[in-house]
C-alpha cells in the first residue's frame, strides 16, 4: 500500500481538506490522531511520529551529519553514477518551480537540486543537503513517509508532523537495488504543483531510469537493506548473541564487545573516566585511578587488534570514538525502528544484546533495545512478526504479547493452539 489513496478530496492541496488537517494537526498536542477527516496514511504516520517525538511542538529543525560524513556517503552511494541522468529527467520539474532531493536510507540528504528561490525557502527549515528527514528526526514528510513504508508517498501542507513544514508540499520515492533492497529515496518538494498526478508520475519514470541502469551496471553490492547504504566497507559488530561478539569472521571479546556497543552507542564517544564509568558505574577515587589504567589497556589491545584486522575501523583518542560509520547490531536493530521497518530489526536484534554482561552502560542499551522492540511489536506487528518476536526468550512470560496473538492470528491458524497453551500455562 503506498501513502496515495483516494479521498473525499482526492487532491491532498485542496484548500477544503487543508484546513480539516490543519484542525486536526492542532490536537495531536494531545496525542489525539482524527482519521475520519485525514488520509489514514497520514494518520499512520501521524502515530509512528507521536511515538517517537510525542508533540509536533518538539520537532522543529532536522539533525544534521558533519560535512566530512556528507562527503564520504557522495562518494560511495550509487546514485552518484546518475546524477546527470536525474537531473536531466527532472529539469521539467525545476523549471516549475520544485526542488529535487535525493537521500540515503536513513533519511540523511545527499543531494538538493532545482529552483534556486526554493532551495532557499527550503534551506530556512533545514532542507538542505546533510540534514535528516526521517521520521525520527521531523516527523510526517515524503521523504521520511517514503523511507519508513517502502512505498510511494505524498504528503501536503498541514499534513507533516512539524508546524514549520506546512508551506511546504512534497511527493517521495524510494530507489530500490536490483535485488529489491532500498537504497535510498528521489523527492520532489516545493509548492502544490509536488502532489499533482504529474509530479508523480515525473518521479516514477525517474526511479525507473535509474533503477534499470542499476540493474545493468555493476557496483558494490547492497548486503541486504540492513545495512545503511549500498557501499559498506565492513560488517555489522555482532554484539545481540552469546558471550562476546564478532566483527565479520572475527572473535570479539567481551570487554572489547562492551566498548565498540558504547561507542558505536555514543557517537561523541567518552573520555576515559567516563567510559570507566559505563564499564564500572560510579567509582570512588582510590578505585577509579585502576579502572583507568584498565580501560587504557582494554583501548591499546582493542585498538592493535583492529589495526591487524582487514576491516577499516580505527579507533580514534581525545575522546576515544570510532573514525567511521560503523554499526552493531543492536544499534542498526533501532535505526530499522525508526525507518518503521520491524521485520529488519526483529531480524537484528534476535537475544539480548551482550547477556553476559554487566557493564552499566550495556545494561541500559540492552533494556532500551528490549523495550523499544517490545513497543513496537505490541504497536503494529503483523501476525508473522508477532510469532517471530514470541520466538525470543524475553517474550516466553509476557501475557500481554501472546494475548495479541489470539487477536491477530488467522482463524484457524495451528498457532492459535500453542498461544492458548501457553497462556494457560501463564495465568494459572
Amino acid at each position: 500500500m503506498t501513502l496515495i489513496e483516494q479521498h473525499p478530496h482526492s487532491n491532498p492541496a485542496d484548500q477544503a481538506y487543508q484546513r480539516a488537517v490543519a484542525a486536526a494537526h492542532q490536537k495531536l498536542t494531545d496525542a489525539i490522531v482524527d482519521s475520519t477527516h485525514v488520509r489514514s496514511t497520514v494518520t499512520e504516520s501521524w502515530r509512528r511520529c507521536l511515538q517517537l517525538h510525542h508533540t509536533p511542538q518538539t520537532v522543529t529543525t532536522p539533525a544534521t551529519i558533519a560535512s566530512h560524513t556528507l562527503a564520504d556517503y557522495r562518494k560511495t552511494h550509487p546514485i552518484a553514477a546518475v546524477l546527470p541522468m536525474v537531473q536531466t529527467l527532472l529539469a521539467p520539474a525545476h523549471d516549475v518551480g520544485l526542488i529535487t532531493a535525493i537521500s540515503n536510507t536513513a533519511g540523511h540528504l545527499l543531494w538538493v537540486d532545482g529552483a534556486s528561490r526554493t532551495r532557499t525557502r527550503a534551506e530556512d527549515i533545514g532542507f538542505a543537503p546533510g540534514t535528516d528527514w526521517s521520521e525520527a528526526s521531523m516527523g510526517t514528510s515524503a521523504p521520511g513517509a517514503a523511507l519508513s513504508t517502502g512505498a510511494v508517498a505524498q504528503v501536503a501542507g498541514a499534513e507533516h508532523f512539524s508546524q514549520n513544514v506546512h508551506d511546504f508540499y512534497c511527493s517521495a520515492i524510494p530507489l530500490r537495488h536490483p535485488s529489491g533492497g532500498i537504497l535510498g529515496m528521489l523527492d520532489l518538494t516545493g509548492s502544490a504543483t509536488a502532489v499533482t498526478p504529474l509530479a508523480l508520475a515525473m518521479l516514477r519514470n525517474t526511479a525507473k531510469a535509474i533503477e534499470q541502469f542499476w540493474a545493468t551496471h555493476t557496483f558494490p553490492t547492497a548486503g541486504d537493506h540492513l545495512a545503511p547504504d549500498a557501499v559498506s566497507a565492513s560488517p555489522l559488530i555482532e554484539v545481540a548473541t552469546g558471550y562476546g561478539g564478532r566483527l565479520g569472521d572475527l572473535r570479539l571479546s567481551n570487554r572489547h564487545a562492551e566498548i565498540l556497543t558504547l561507542l558505536d552507542w555514543h557517537h561523541t564517544g567518552f573520555n576515559a573516566t567516563q567510559l570507566a564509568h559505563q564499564l564500572f558505574a560510579e567509582l570512588p577515587p582510590e578505585h577509579l585511578r585502576a579502572r583507568l589504567t584498565t580501560v587504557r589497556a582494554e583501548i591499546s589491545r582493542l585498538r592493535k587488534f583492529l589495526d591487524h584486522s582487514h576491516y577499516p575501523i580505527t579507533l580514534l583518542s581525545q575522546p576515544y570514538r570510532l573514525d567511521a560509520h560503523r554499526t552493531t547490531d543492536a544499534a542498526a536493530a533501532i535505526a530499522a525502528l525508526h525507518r518503521g521497518d520491524l521485520t529488519s530489526a526483529l531480524q537484528l536484534a534476535p537475544s539480548d544484546v551482550l547477556p553476559e554482561s554487566e557493564a552499566p552502560g550495556i545494561v541500559a542499551i540492552r533494556q532500551h533495545v528490549a523495550v523499544t522492540l517490545r513497543e513496537a511489536v505490541l504497536a503494529d506487528a503483523n501476525p508473522e512478526q508477532l510469532w517471530t518476536y514470541l520466538g525470543r526468550s524475553q517474550a516466553a512470560e509476557d501475557v500481554e504479547a501472546w494475548m495479541l496473538a489470539l487477536k491477530i492470528l488467522p482463524p484457524h491458524s495451528p498457532r492459535r493452539a500453542v498461544a492458548t497453551a501457553t497462556l494457560q500455562r501463564l495465568v494459572h
